[in-house]
């Protein structure tokens, strides 16, 4: 069996002093659902452990790191879609930047955000690395049934641990279940700052799917109250 479990990092303070900032650091908040998650993570074994190189999935393993004494590997197919410079810019004017790129046609969200990287792109990122990594690192070989894209995996059971993003880990999720991408894949899998899901492999035919185990608990979050989702990834 290969399980792998899927964290969105903790609550980042995207304006500190009310200035926009393109790679924020975690926010007080933040800080303490990133030491919530690494106390609920902190009895589980993790053979493998992932996460993307922006720092505030950074931050939120190292927290996981710390309790656990492990070392994640960085890896730049993880990180969010990504964004043109918005470094400076106030709250109102990222609210309406937001807004006008949500209000375009659906067929337009696939460019991505304005002057950004584009989805479609980002997909390819995400899926062709995590395919990478699970065939190259990990001993899963593909497997074609009838046309449904299933896969053998390596003899022995292996759990792996991604502290990535709202956007790349409702992509991996898309991707591992078989579920056709869509413009609005991160919306489909939105998940909470700092909440976990877990997606694992199961006997079909003669090969194996990934099933989704559970999605978005945030159970360790509660006493510190349930935080909205975020703006960005």
């Amino acid at each position: 069996m290969i399980e792998l479990v899927l964290v969105r990092h903790a609550q980042p303070d995207w304006e500190p002093g009310g200035r926009a900032v393109d790679h924020p650091e975690l926010s007080g908040h933040g800080r303490r659902q990133a030491e919530a998650v690494a106390d609920a993570l902190a009895g589980e074994h993790f053979d493998h452990f992932y996460t993307s190189t922006l720092q505030r999935a950074v931050e939120t393993a190292e927290f996981v790191a710390r309790a656990k004494n492990v070392r994640f590997e960085q890896c730049a197919w993880l990180d969010e879609l990504r964004l043109p410079p918005l470094e400076g810019q106030t709250s109102d004017q990222v609210e309406r930047f937001f807004a006008d790129a949500r209000a375009r046609d659906l067929e337009k969200w696939w460019d991505g955000a304005p002057g950004g990287e584009s989805f479609r792109h980002m997909y390819e990122r995400v899926t062709s690395g995590l395919e990478a990594l699970l065939e190259g690192q990990h001993g899963l070989r593909k497997h074609d049934n009838s046309g449904y894209r299933l896969w053998h995996p390596p003899a022995l059971d292996q759990r792996i641990l991604i502290v990535a993003h709202e956007g790349t880990n409702a992509v991996i999720l898309s991707r591992l279940l078989d579920i056709e991408p869509v413009p609005w894949t991160w919306v489909r899998f939105s998940s909470y700052w700092a909440a976990i899901s877990r997606v694992a492999t199961v006997p079909i035919s003669d090969a194996y799917a990934f099933v989704l185990r559970s999605f978005n608990d945030w159970e360790h979050l509660r006493p510190l109250g349930l935080p909205p989702g975020g703006r960005r990834g």
